[in-house]
This record gives C-alpha cells, structure tokens and sequence, in this order.
C-alpha cells in the first residue's frame, strides 16, 4: 500500500510539474511583442523594476479580485498581497501589467504558491519537491523571486529525507533515549517499590517501639523507676549510701 501511495504521489508531482510548464510555455507565446522573458533583462536595468513604487491598482467597478490590474480572484488576490507582504522581494524582479498574459502567469502563480503552502510533509516525497522545484524555476524565468520558498523546500529535503548529517546525529541521540527511558522507568519502580517496604519496615519499628515503651512504663509502675539500674547493676543498688 506504501508503494502505491510513493506512487500516486510521485505521478502527481510529475504531472502538476508538466502542467505548470505547459501552461507557462503557452503563455510566453501569447504576447510576442511584450514577452516577460525577453524584456525581463531590460527591466532589471530601470527604475521601474521596482514594484513597490507601483502600487496595486484598485478596480474601478468595484471588483474584489483585482490585484495588480488583473483580475485574479479574491483568494488569489488574498494570496499574493499576503506573499508581497511577507517577501517583497517576490515581486520586485517583474513590472506586472494589466495583459491578459500576466493575468494568466497571476493565476498559475497563485495555484503553484497554494499548493506549496498546503502540502503536508508528512506525506510529502522527495519526487514532488522536485516538482515543486521545477515550478518555481519556471516562475523564476519570469523575474519572481521564489527564493523564501525554495529555501523551505531545501530544508526539509534535508531534514527529512536523510541528507543532513546534524539531523541523522539528532535522530541517533533520539533513539538512544528510548532504551534508557525504559531502564529509568524500571528502577524508578524498583526505587517505588524499595520506598513502600521502608515504609512498612518503619511502620514495624515504631509499632514496636511504641509497644516496648507502654511495657517499660508498667514495670516501672510495679518495680518502681530504679528497676532497670537493679538489673544492670549491684544488687545492692540504691538500698545504703554510697551503694
């Protein structure tokens, strides 16, 4: 079942993969004249390369959706502005326009950018980090800045699948606790148990101390208080002075 599921996934990623290249690469195509790719170089040499003097240009008709002069939707509006937010630099390498080819490049992004927000690690395999990889390159082919997520990604392929000499060093000690957990579980039972006979064994003790006084006390009520000084001593004790 765990090879079939390795499977699914790895198909998965390796179709989400070539639909994001697909896509991507008929949208370069759309625009000839206005290609984001071409220019992109241009762009990196003025001023106008930096979004954050070109702020997001509202709707006027009032639509929710619009982000950048594009109408992407309203969570893919909530997305990006939350991305812009976190890492400004995302956008800094683009001058996103009001085209039908950004509006598409918009759209991809935000389903690439969700699906990596989304994804569990715990079920996540090494194929669809390359997926995710790739993605990303393609999206970078267009000026994005995808950097804070490819830094997640290398680091749980690190960690998690074993390329990490510190994370395999912190695994071992983690499984060395097992064994000596169990071992102070046993004697700290062993302690318990000791503690509950000390405690009986004491328990016994002042019993019969407690006995020998009370017997002490009525001898002494008989014999009178000099009795255990008789027996210990001369059998004279007591009865002239100086004996």
């Amino acid at each position: 079942m765990a090879n079939k599921d390795d499977n699914r996934s790895t198909n998965e990623a390796a179709r989400s993969t070539r639909r994001v290249k697909i896509k991507l690469d008929h949208v370069k195509t759309e625009d000839p004249e206005h290609d984001p790719i071409d220019n992109s170089s241009k762009r990196r040499k003025t001023a106008s390369v930096n979004t954050r003097s070109t702020p997001p240009l509202d709707d006027p008709h009032g639509n929710e959706g619009m982000w950048r002069g594009n109408v992407v939707g309203p969570e893919a509006k909530e997305l990006l502005q939350a991305v812009e937010k976190q890492y400004p630099n995302t956008f800094q390498g683009v001058q996103i326009r009001a085209k039908p080819i950004w509006l598409n490049i918009l759209k991809e992004l935000h389903l690439g950018i969700k699906s990596f927000m989304e994804t569990s690690v715990d079920e996540l395999v090494e194929e669809k980090i390359t997926g995710f990889q790739e993605d990303f390159e393609e999206f970078e082919k267009f000026g994005f800045d995808l950097s804070w997520a490819r830094r997640r990604l290398d680091m749980v392929d690190r960690l998690k699948f074993g390329k990490e000499p510190l994370q395999n060093e912190l695994n071992a000690l983690e499984e060395s606790l097992e064994p000596l957990k169990e071992r102070v579980k046993r004697h700290l039972k062993q302690i318990m148990e000791a503690h509950d006979m000390w405690k009986k064994a004491q328990l016994e003790y002042d019993n019969v101390i407690d006995a020998r006084d009370k017997k002490a006390q009525e001898v002494e009520l008989k014999f009178g208080a000099e009795y255990d000084r008789v027996l210990k001593g001369r059998l004279g004790f007591g009865m002239l002075p100086g004996y």
